[in-house]
């Protein structure tokens, strides 16, 4: 009995040691800390349809086996992009889930990538402290907080499945990686790119029918997903082929002109945009990715899509658009450290990266540490309007379709029919090209914040009162309206 309990001690300790304990503290109090933050943000009607309203109803849909179009953007949840990670999310909608599961779906996704960076750092550089570390400086980068604060995304969900699998390829501990690459490819079409690039580092690193494999694998999914899938779905195409501007149409035509034309796309990347965007993107790292080129790869190819893009949002360091590119970025700190050879140098250099982070995290970051914090991006003081806000989703029934400002579809997107307004009446971000815009006279309910209105807004809400709703309350601005009539014949839509 004594020998047993002795022997058990030292496995004990061990699970509970320093560099455990310290990384359990840090994720554990990430993890709270931006869950609540972004939880507040929602209930204080901090968020819009654009995004969150489209995956939150498309999960419903999903949840009840209907028909996945979502209303709030026109389009088949598949045309729009191919998150199958949706279907596994969708079961929990059954049972009340919402709007605060899929952010505690992504903070416990993107907070798990502190443990895969840590397990890479201490097989890769032999110090668990270091490892603890770099773990924290995952979590320190301004991304990871800033995709917190746009909410729900299937690309920030990616990330920790991403880092998970990387490691495991590294150790070779292939179930592990399958089930991690696995899942991160179920998060979004764009993932299978990044996948390619691990395959191919695989392949390089002695693994080469596994490497092949997977890069193979991973180019046939992300053909399959935006060649056949979403113009399947959507009816027109892979519509986010526009976003690239006088480079081309389609991948093959803006990498051939890239080849073509080097000096047009060097000048392209290096506009003040794109510079500030790199600045943002690894200074909090200092620089040390560019260490490790070959690994840096991994980022290659949605920072290439990022620089290259006519859409303006893809080189911000606030949005999804940039949560694998610090996948790559991550995972080339990492290895960039590990090829230090002498273990003071690597000490030194982990000092100094953990100690730019922290001067970014306070510079840029949405953190309580951040300077960011208390400039209006959380709505930590009430809005004097939040009961009028609350009272006005109330009124609206459960089943009624509803056309309502941005602010207040996260809270109605449990239903067939939600539009952000002036939707259907007007043509706005509906679909690929505006194609079969719904029908005005489903609409029931009307919620809109007469803040948010522009003029085309207010003339269509003028003339929807005038002739077809009739105002139910209206309070600070929020008015709720039903329909006491239908539309007149081609007068319904304006």
């Amino acid at each position: 009995m004594n020998g047993g309990a002795a022997g058990e001690a030292p496995a004990a300790r061990r699970r509970i040691d320093g560099p455990r304990a310290v990384l359990i503290g840090v994720v554990v109090l990430w993890a709270i800390t931006f869950d609540r933050l972004g939880a507040l943000r929602h209930d204080r009607f901090g968020t819009f349809g654009f995004d969150l309203g489209i995956y939150d109803q498309a999960t419903w849909l999903l949840s009840r086996l209907r028909d996945p179009f979502i209303t709030v953007r026109g389009l088949e949840a598949f045309g729009h992009h191919v998150n199958p990670i949706l279907f596994l999310i969708a079961p929990f909608y059954r049972f009340g889930a919402g709007p605060h599961f899929l952010l505690f779906v992504q903070v416990v996704a993107q907070a798990s990538g502190a443990f895969a960076v840590f397990l890479l750092a201490r097989d890769r550089i032999g110090d668990r402290w270091l490892a603890v570390a770099l773990g924290a400086v995952y979590l320190l980068h301004p991304t990871s907080q800033w995709l917190v604060w746009e909410f729900f995304h299937p690309d920030a969900v990616a990330i920790g499945p991403l880092l998970f699998a990387y490691w495991a390829a590294r150790e070779r501990r292939w179930k592990w990686f399958a089930l991690a690459a696995l899942i991160a490819a179920m998060c979004k079409e764009d993932v299978a790119l990044v996948l390619v690039v691990i395959g191919l580092l695989i392949a390089w690193r002695g693994d080469r029918r596994i490497g092949l494999g997977v890069s193979a694998g991973s180019l046939v999914w992300y053909i399959a997903a935006t060649r056949v899938v979403i113009p399947w779905q959507n009816g027109i195409g892979p519509f986010y082929d526009s976003f690239f501007g006088t480079l081309g149409n389609n991948p093959l035509q803006v990498a051939t002109n890239i080849v073509r034309h080097p000096v047009t796309a060097w000048k392209l990347i290096w506009q003040r945009d794109r510079a500030t965007y790199l600045w943002r993107m690894f200074a909090p790292v200092a620089l040390v990715p560019l260490i490790s080129p070959s690994t840096l790869t991994v980022a290659l190819p949605m920072l290439a899509v990022n620089l290259i893009s006519s859409f303006p949002y893809t080189r911000d360091a606030h949005f999804h658009y940039s949560a694998l590119v610090l996948v790559g970025i991550m995972i080339a700190t990492v290895e960039g450290v590990a090829r230090i050879p002498a273990a003071g140098a690597r000490r030194v250099l982990v000092g100094v990266i953990l100690a730019t982070s922290l001067v970014t995290t306070i510079a840029w970051g949405p953190s309580p540490i951040g300077r960011e914090y208390h400039r209006g991006w959380w709505p930590l003081q009430a809005d004097p309007r939040q009961s009028a806000n609350e009272a006005a989703i109330r009124e609206v029934p459960a089943n009624a379709a509803v056309s309502a400002s941005y602010l207040y579809v996260p809270h109605l997107a449990h239903r067939r029919r939600v539009y952000e307004f002036p939707v259907p009446w007007l043509d706005i971000n509906w679909g690929v090209r505006g194609e079969h815009l719904d029908d005005p006279g489903l609409v029931t309910w009307i919620v809109v914040d007469r803040r948010l209105l522009d003029s085309e807004g207010e003339i269509v809400l003028d003339r929807l009162l005038n002739q077809e709703f009739a105002v139910r309350s209206e309070r600070d601005g929020v008015l709720v309206a039903r329909r006491v009539r239908p539309p007149r014949g081609e007068s319904a839509r304006a």
